[in-house]
């Protein structure tokens, strides 16, 4: 996975690490401790449990095969 750190001396960088990492990173040009920077989430599943205004279909919402 790829994720966003960030060094107080030199910005934003991206490091490539194990979903399972402690995800800590020092930064490649001063080598000191960078903060992870943590964003909000970019993409809504639409998936058939919700409609199609992103709220969570009922049971009263699906055919009675689907039951």
């Amino acid at each position: 996975m790829l994720y966003q750190f960030k060094c107080k001396n030199h910005g934003e960088f991206e490091v490539r690490q194990s979903i399972l990492a402690e995800h800590k990173a020092n930064c490649s040009k001063c080598g000191k401790e960078a903060q992870r920077v943590y964003s909000p989430v970019k993409h809504f599943w639409k998936g058939n449990a919700f409609r199609s205004d992103g709220s969570l279909r009922e049971d009263k919402d699906y055919a009675p095969v689907m039951k």
